[in-house]
């Protein structure tokens, strides 16, 4: 772009971005940054668009979640408006326009968005995907309303779909090159078909449901901490998909691209995470799993176990308690990679003759 996007941007990446870890698993680095990209994708189709308004509009679009839910739209208009740091690049006028692009980018919002910037987001901010429209909707029932029945959870499930997605729902598509529009069109077809959405239903509910059974070392609102470097990038993001398809809360400390960086960069924070117990269990992954590892160890309250196959993240978790699964993102596939995370995301420590042998790692000076 130019030198003003460039420093814009990597202003954003160190201040706005890393607020993100502390929503919810929905709206995390990797949700604020497919709008950031997907808005400048889109803006390829209108010239006349600032980009470096549109990607500060993004990035702050959801900030507002940390007030509320409810008001995180207004919120997040709020927040850009009184950011002072944003008047070195933009004139106040132009901040009005990047505040109401983020306040306007809510599906459910009662009026159309007041800009082609607040059209941009909101298009961007649009992930239609069948799975992952089922799946939330179900998460957010599990939450919401714990006491319903599945049956009950169904026509819930119904209703919101109804509302939001089906012909006269207001969900609402404004940017015409946007593939939102085909995408809504195929789930749309799904909704219409009651066999398969029920199968559809079924299938996403019942996994949810066993696994919410299943017996976790994950302590209740305690995140899992997540670093790679960017030989490892692709399998923490295989990891991400799985905990959100599973609803479990996660910190990801970087990096976010595969763009060649230094692994300590990345361990370090998160194992001083899980060492103060702001996150349990670590999942770290680089190209052979050792750089990595060796650095999370030099932290003394941290046992980190380099993994290659489920049996040695469950004797991990069995004999030795870690706390953080390192694996070799170069050789490990995605499916093994997420076998390993689930034998250990699962298994207890056993304790008994393992505990004092545990308790003798620490080096005492």
């Amino acid at each position: 772009m130019n030198e003003k996007y460039d420093e814009i941007a990597a202003f954003l990446e160190k201040e706005i971005v890393p607020r993100y870890d502390a929503f919810d698993a929905g709206h995390r680095h990797d949700h604020v940054h497919y709008v950031m990209q997907e808005s400048q994708r889109l803006a390829q189709f209108y010239p006349s668009v600032d980009r470096a308004m549109l990607l500060v509009a993004a990035a702050y679009h959801d900030l507002g979640l940390e007030v509320g839910r409810k008001v995180h739209h207004t919120e997040s208009a709020r927040i850009i408006s009184t950011d002072s740091r944003l008047l070195q690049w933009f004139t106040a006028e132009q901040i009005e326009t990047i505040a109401q692009a983020a306040e306007d980018h809510r599906a459910s919002s009662d009026h159309e968005p007041r800009s082609l910037y607040g059209r941009i987001v909101a298009e961007a901010d649009r992930q239609i995907d069948g799975d992952t429209i089922v799946r939330r909707t179900i998460q957010f029932s599990f939450k919401h309303y714990p006491d319903l029945t599945k049956e009950e959870n169904y026509e819930r499930f119904l209703e919101h779909m109804a509302e939001k997605y089906d012909e006269g729902g207001y969900l609402k598509l404004w940017v015409p090159e946007s593939a939102n529009a085909k995408r809504l069109q195929q789930f749309r077809d799904l909704l219409h078909n009651a066999t398969a959405l029920r199968k559809k239903f079924d299938e996403i509910y019942d996994s949810l449901i066993k696994h919410n059974a299943m017996t976790t070392i994950l302590k209740p609102g305690i995140p899992v901490a997540l670093c790679s470097d960017h030989a490892g990038f692709a399998t923490k993001q295989a990891v991400i998909e799985y905990l959100k398809q599973n609803n479990i809360e996660y910190k990801d400390f970087g990096t976010y691209s595969e763009e060649s960086c230094d692994y300590p960069d990345f361990a370090h924070p998160c194992a001083l995470a899980v060492e103060s117990g702001e996150c349990y269990p670590g999942i770290a992954v680089c190209g052979s799993g050792e750089g990595i590892n060796i650095t999370l160890n030099k932290h003394q309250g941290i046992r980190s176990a380099l993994c290659w196959i489920p049996e040695i993240a469950r004797l991990a978790r069995q004999h030795n308690d870690a706390n953080v699964l390192a694996m070799p993102g170069r050789f490990v596939t995605n499916e093994e990679a997420l076998e390993m995370v689930k034998t250990f995301l699962s298994t207890p420590f056993e304790g008994g003759r393992h505990q004092k042998r545990v308790d003798k790692i620490p080096c005492k000076k």
